[in-house]
């Protein structure tokens, strides 16, 4: 995956959206201390980057709350 990949980033900076070429998905992306790990993915049309772009926001939105 390449930069020009990354679709969306939370304001946090803890959640991405990246597009998957390979697998034909965009999959949501949660930042850790090393590397990010994939938490779902839908599919790769206009609905699924959608769904994906709310999924990352609402899991840094829940994030941002736990920490608070």
């Amino acid at each position: 995956m390449r930069e020009s990949d990354i679709m969306h980033e939370t304001p946090c900076g803890k959640f991405w959206v990246g597009r998957d070429n390979k697998h034909k998905a965009y999959i949501v992306f949660r930042v850790g201390p090393t590397h990010s790990t994939s938490d779902s993915g839908y599919h790769l049309n206009d609905d699924g980057l959608s769904i994906a772009i709310v999924r990352a926001d609402y899991l840094s939105k829940n994030n941002t709350n736990k920490e608070s």
